[in-house]
């Protein structure tokens, strides 16, 4: 059995006129050399290693090909740079989107949870056996009293404190009629 090589594809994208005229090199001016725009480029990239590298003299030798300075290897590496720079920046977009989604839009939601969770009033133990609007009309504050205290959007607050309180057995809310927003605190110190 012979010996395969696997290969990787690199895709460039480039303008229309500038497809045509490399497709029009590699494929009429000089298909006996080339045949494909992909030959081209191969060829292309491997003289500019070897220029770079120092492995080959710069001035053309028989049958090479010259650059011209600021030519087709430097549009290549310009037009692969551009992608690799937009990819990074869509990737980076990404990554903001879904901190985004699973944090509920909040910046460092471990952060404003524990700042929202220690603003929260704590009801003093005298209070311990009041029902829930004395205790509300007491100690209890809207999330706009809050966001006042720690410095946070009102959103973020409110957000921050309906997680709280059905993650944390011990912050309650109440909302009556006597209430024009629900009233959290504290419970058991």
């Amino acid at each position: 059995m012979g010996c395969r090589t696997m290969s990787e594809q690199v895709h460039i994208r480039v303008g229309e006129g500038r497809k045509e005229k490399w497709n029009a090199h590699a494929t009429e001016d000089h298909a006996d050399k080339y045949g494909s725009v992909s030959k081209l480029i191969r060829h292309a990239v491997e003289r500019q290693i070897e220029m770079d590298t120092g492995d080959t003299p710069v001035g053309p030798s028989e049958g090479a090909q010259t650059v011209e300075p600021n030519g087709r290897i430097d549009d290549i590496l310009t037009g692969v740079e551009d992608n690799g720079s937009a990819l990074e920046e869509i990737q980076n977009r990404l990554a903001r989107l879904h901190d985004d989604v699973v944090s509920g839009g909040m910046p460092e939601p471990e952060v404003v949870f524990s700042e929202v969770y220690g603003a929260v009033p704590a009801v003093e133990d005298s209070f311990s056996e009041a029902d829930e609007a004395a205790i509300a009309r007491e100690f209890g504050a809207t999330a706009a009293e809050i966001a006042d205290d720690t410095d946070m959007t009102v959103e973020e607050v409110s957000r921050a404190l309906i997680q709280l309180h059905y993650e944390y057995d011990d912050v309650a809310m109440l909302m009556t009629r006597e209430f024009d927003s629900p009233r959290y605190w504290r419970e058991g110190e």
